[in-house]
């Protein structure tokens, strides 16, 4: 958190769950010209590293256009003007579904989601409660540096969401994709969710009740699982979405935001 960024640097931040990977995707396939396709582990070890996994040395090595990402609030890292910072934020009820299922997928064991519904309304995990972790970005809404990324809208619209991202990032990758419909496709098509769940997986250490600590075994994962929207609404019940919608209004009252959740 005391790292400051290099002029140049393109920072994606996100509460955890919310398509900070997909957003990472899209990134490097428009600064690529649709040639970088690294795979999971190449990608958050090399490519563009996870600062909180990394560390500040990993990223402090990085040659040309150095990309990370993080999952703290805006007012926890130092900021650079100079640097470019993509911020991404979902419906909360997707998040606790995509949580819900992914902590199941890495420990091979059942995870209450009633459990994990409270544990997120409350903010008793990590990076602390998702609505302050909203609010901390959209209160810089206007920085020159800083782009706001609503999931569902790039997901309604991918094309129009690429294109916008592109001209933030600069005019050149807006350029390229402009002038040229086939590079676009090709963006498109990389970044479509089929295509990142087919290419994507990462292999853990899994434990189960099982196996002792040294006994884990490999357990290979999609990091993507559906990238659709609604699920949460699905899947939660009515009063976990009655809850959620009130503690969300209370704490975000005023911002349209709330508008394009519930």
């Amino acid at each position: 958190m005391d790292y400051l960024p290099r002029d140049g640097d393109i920072i994606i931040a996100s509460y955890p769950k919310t398509g900070s990977i997909w957003l990472q995707y899209i990134v490097l396939q428009i600064t690529s010209k649709g040639q970088s396709f690294p795979s999971f582990k190449d990608d958050l070890e090399k490519v563009a590293p996870f600062m909180g996994m990394s560390g500040p040395e990993v990223i402090h090595n990085l040659t040309g256009v150095r990309f990370y990402r993080h999952h703290y609030r805006y007012d926890l890292v130092k900021k650079n003007p100079k640097a470019k910072v993509l911020y991404i934020y979902r419906n909360p009820a997707d998040i606790v579904i995509s949580f819900h299922h992914f902590i199941q997928g890495v420990r091979e064991q059942k995870f209450d989601l009633d459990e994990i519904f409270n544990e997120f309304l409350i903010g008793n995990i990590g990076f602390g409660r998702y609505f302050e972790h909203v609010l901390s970005y959209l209160a810089h809404k206007n920085d020159d540096n800083l782009l706001l990324i609503s999931y569902e809208k790039l997901h309604s619209n991918p094309k129009e969401g690429i294109l916008r991202i592109s001209k933030f990032l600069g005019e050149e990758y807006y350029k390229n994709l402009t002038e040229d419909e086939t590079l676009l496709h090709k963006v498109l098509e990389c970044t479509s969710f089929d295509n990142m769940k087919k290419h994507l997986t990462i292999e853990l250490p899994r434990q189960t009740p099982k196996l002792s600590f040294s006994e884990k075994s490999k357990n290979t994962i999609n990091f993507v699982r559906k990238g659709v929207v609604g699920d949460g609404k699905n899947s939660l019940s009515p009063d976990q979405m009655r809850r959620l919608r009130e503690m969300a209004t209370e704490v975000m009252k005023g911002y349209e935001v709330l508008q394009d959740w519930f």
